[in-house]
């Protein structure tokens, strides 16, 4: 046995180690190191097809990615649409309301009360943090 403090050097332990395996491979029988090949010889052949498709595969969606983000970058910038962007107060008169929801949103406009409730809920809220 080699102990990592030991005085000899890599050499020794290298041939220490090559004369611990022929021994041990000279103890096998012809019948067990027979098994063995056969055993390794199906592993190494039958080991690539169980896999061959998965490099492609991950291969061909990397450069789908990437091509995708290719031709995004690559494309010209929508033009601007023709008609601007309607305003709030348009659709909010557009849109068909309820009377009491219509009446509700009139009596916000109208009453700077609320505004004045709503500036004393947040000067509140400063205050508690």
């Amino acid at each position: 046995m080699i102990r990592p403090n030991h005085p000899h050097t890599a050499a020794d332990g290298d041939a220490a180690l090559r004369a611990l395996y022929g021994h041990a491979q000279a103890q096998i029988s012809a019948g067990t190191t027979a098994r063995l090949h056969r055993a390794r010889h199906a592993a190494t052949t039958a080991a690539p097809a169980r896999r061959g498709w998965a490099w492609p595969a991950a291969a061909g969606f990397a450069a789908l990615f990437a091509l995708a983000i290719g031709m995004q970058s690559l494309a010209p910038p929508a033009p601007p649409s023709a008609a601007p962007a309607p305003v709030l107060a348009e659709v909010e008169e557009a849109a068909v309301l309820d009377d009491g929801v219509a009446d509700a949103l009139a009596t916000y406009e109208e009453s700077p009360d609320f505004y004045l409730w709503l500036a004393a809920n947040e000067s509140t809220l400063l205050a508690m943090e």
